[in-house]
């Protein structure tokens, strides 16, 4: 009994060494989980670009194949119609002069653009158009469909854009 009191009475605390030691572990726990945790944060940031990219090419399809529907429109007056830069957080409108006008409605939470849409032009009646180039930009990434298939999330700067 009276050695376990002479030990509580020595020991006060932590030395120095054994607070540098848990201080060290620490920071190698630490060096390895921050960047595998931005990894992931980049990660989820790209997904949620492809989602707001997949509903912005929903929306100009589905705008596309309204203005097919109106009287009289061809596949050409509607590519002159999809010329220049749509934003997807404000109401746009897709217009073949003297024939029709579609509106674009916006969706939430997507501050993107879409540009450089190109569609094929059917020539069978049992064809539909499709969408084979198409370009979604939302702050400083990027995503294309190219041929009709989509590629991957790349920074603005990543093929010379």
């Amino acid at each position: 009994m009276k050695l376990l009191q002479n030990l509580k009475k020595d020991k006060k605390g932590f030395t120095l060494v054994e607070m540098i030691v848990v201080i060290v572990i620490i920071g190698i726990l630490l060096a390895i989980l921050v960047p595998g945790m931005f990894r992931y944060i980049d990660k989820a940031k790209d997904k949620q670009i492809e989602v707001n990219a997949r509903t912005a090419y929903l929306n100009m399809s589905t705008a596309i194949a309204e203005l097919y529907g109106k009287n009289g429109v061809i596949a050409s007056e509607v590519q002159t119609a999809l010329k220049g830069t749509f934003k997807n957080n404000v109401k746009m409108d897709l217009t073949v002069t003297g024939k029709g006008t579609v509106t674009i409605e916006p969706f939430a939470n997507d501050e993107g653009q879409v540009s450089e849409v190109t569609i094929t032009v059917p020539t069978d009646k049992d064809k539909k158009f499709e969408i084979i180039t198409f370009k979604y930009e939302e702050g400083t990434k990027y995503i294309e469909i190219t041929g009709g298939k989509w590629g991957e999330v790349k920074a603005a700067g990543a093929s010379g854009t």
